[in-house]
Parts: C-alpha cells; structure tokens; sequence
C-alpha cells in the first residue's frame, strides 16, 4: 500500500502531508470507513484513530506498511509523531480541515517549530485522471443509475409527489446495492426552475414537466445523470426549449475529446443557448470532474484553464430556467477519449 500511496505523493514533490478527509484516504488507501487521519512522512505512513475504531483500523492495515496510532486528540498525536521524526515542516489541503482543527494544529506546531503549510488539490492532479480499475467502477456506477432512471421513467404519473420518486429511486439504490451520490433532485412544473430544487410533496399534474437529477456511488465512485421528461401533452414553448438544451448538449458531446481547451466545452454548450435567445437563462457551468466525489476538478466554466486529457470523467449538464414557469437540464456523464468520447450514462432521453 506504500508503494501506491508513494506513486501518487512522490507526484506532489512533498515529503510530508496530513489528510484529514475520508474520501481522499480512500482514494490513497481504499479504506471505506472515516474517523482516521492519515500522515504520509518520507519513512513511514501512520493512521491515527480514536480508540472506538482501532481494531478497524488495524485489521485494515495489517501487512500494508502503514502504522497505527490511536489517542483521542489526533493534532497532539501528529506533532508528537512529527517530533519523533524532526520534521520541520507539514502539509495540509484546508478545503478539507475544519477551521477549529486547523487553528489548533497551527498553534500547536507553531509552539514547536514546526511550519504548517497549505496547498490546495494536493492530490487533484492525480485524481483528475482515471485509472482502469477507477474508470470500471465509474461504468458501472452509470449503468446503475441509468437502469434506475428508465424504471422510474415508466412508473411516473399523475397523483405522485416528488418524494414519493426520490424515496423510489433510493429503494432501487439499495435493491442495487449502491447508495446515492447525492441526495436525488426531482422537480415538477415550476420548481424544475431551480437547479438544485429540494423534493417536496408537489403532486404531479396532467401535462407537467419533470426533472430528474440522480447518482449512485459503485465501489466510491459517482454517477451524475439529469434527464427532463413531460407528462402527456408538450406545448410548442417547453418543447422548443428542451430541444435548444438538447442541441446545446449534442454540441459538446460531439466534439469535445483530449487536447482542447476545457472552457471550450463551456463556450460551446453556452454559445447555442445564447444564440437562441436564452443568454440569462443558462445560470450554471457546463458541468464538472466526477470521480469518487460527485464535483471533482476540473470545473468545465468557460475560464477554466488547462486541457482535456484521455481518462478525464465529466459531465456535460446545459440548461435553461425560465423563472416561475419551468426549466430543463440534460446531462451525462463521459469520458474524455483521445478523438473524442464516451457516453457512460445511457437513460432514455
């Protein structure tokens, strides 16, 4: 586990860092379970732990190189380990400490001599492109969670509330053995206006509109899927819109592949919208990295810097809103190829 753990470190040209969150230790580590730090040194890897978990901690970890401290107050533990190994100095990413546990490290290193040191994305570089291993848990996620979308796609009719879908598809969720991503956006008529709209116990109405925001995680890693449907009858309107958001998506999937500039698929997926008249209407960023968080880097906004490289995982999600009448996002989640994509999620539009 070292050696893995070391890959990916050595990358950073940083000799000791500290990671507090339970998603970046299992990407380092695969451990599925929180309430543990972990302090990579140049000599040794140490998991530090409460005494509730230790024997968790320690089965997980036997015969992985990696040694472990329990106590229960984990900023005493790392500067004692920190002192024992004349360290001078120590990493941290801050996006993901709680100020309170930041301010007291920082005092407590301070007190010894010992530089603490931010930098954010540590590990960004490495997580942003996938793996094999990474990209079959990403194909699987999807398929899940588009096989859920078709199921409750034909079971949507008049007389259901927005829970009772949302409390459905987390019945699928565990019938797959898999749990959300995030909690599960289903919005009617005019609440489909607001992007991250929570599900309330709106009643479905004859010639509505729905939209379905899901994902599951497979083995910690996402899926991301938003699909716009209408009950029975389409006015002229609502159907233009939905189709200049199709063409906005169709765009960007049919171009986009490694080595073009990531704002290009913003620019892109914005400048059909824009041209049909709905500038103002577009109010969020194409879309986002997907990995074992649901937003990873890199943000595809049109000043994004950098490229698309081969084994990137992003999603492709336009949009329109039009305020107290309705809106519509379409979106999937793909992976960057050298000469284009592939489409993971497969629901039915």
């Amino acid at each position: 586990m070292r050696k893995n753990i070391n890959k990916v470190i050595n990358n950073t040209k940083i000799d000791t860092v500290l990671f507090t969150d339970s998603k970046e230790i299992f990407y380092l580590t695969g451990a599925e379970f929180g309430g543990f730090w972990l302090l990579y040194t140049k000599a040794k890897t140490y998991a530090i732990c409460s005494k509730m978990i230790e024997d968790q901690v320690k089965e997980f970890f036997k015969n992985k190189d990696v040694y472990v401290y329990p106590g229960v107050l984990f900023n005493k533990i790392v500067l004692e380990i920190l002192k024992e190994n004349n360290i001078k100095n120590l990493f941290i990413d801050p996006k993901y400490m709680t100020a309170l546990d930041f301010i007291l490290l920082g005092e407590k290193l301070s007190q010894a001599g010992i530089e603490l040191e931010r930098k954010i994305g540590i590990l960004d570089n490495a997580r942003i492109l996938k793996e094999n291993n990474e990209i079959e848990n990403l194909k699987k996620s999807c398929k899940i969670v588009s096989e859920v979308c078709d199921t409750v796609k034909k079971e949507i009719k008049p007389g259901i509330s927005e829970l009772d879908i949302q409390y459905r598809i987390l019945e699928l969720f565990a019938q797959n053995h898999v749990i959300e991503s995030f909690t599960p956006i289903i919005a009617f008529g005019q609440n489909s206006a607001n992007p991250h709209h929570r599900s309330s116990n709106r009643i479905l109405a004859e010639n509505d509109i729905i939209m379905v925001d899901i994902g599951c995680a497979f083995n910690g890693y996402c899926s991301d899927l938003t699909r716009t449907y209408f009950l029975d009858k389409i006015d002229d309107n609502s159907k233009r819109i939905w189709n200049i958001v199709k063409r906005s998506q169709e765009a960007v999937l049919k171009g986009i592949k490694a080595g073009l500039p990531i704002s290009w698929a913003d620019k892109t997926a914005r400048g059909v919208i824009e041209s049909a008249g709905y500038k103002d209407k577009f109010i969020h960023t194409t879309g986002h990295g997907v990995g074992i968080e649901i937003h990873e880097m890199p943000s595809l906004s049109s000043n994004a810097e950098g490229v698309f490289f081969a084994g990137m995982a992003v999603t492709v999600e336009p949009g329109i809103y039009i305020e107290q009448e309705f809106g519509v996002r379409i979106e999937d989640t793909i992976l960057i190829k050298e000469n284009g994509c592939e489409i993971l999620t497969s629901a039915t539009y």
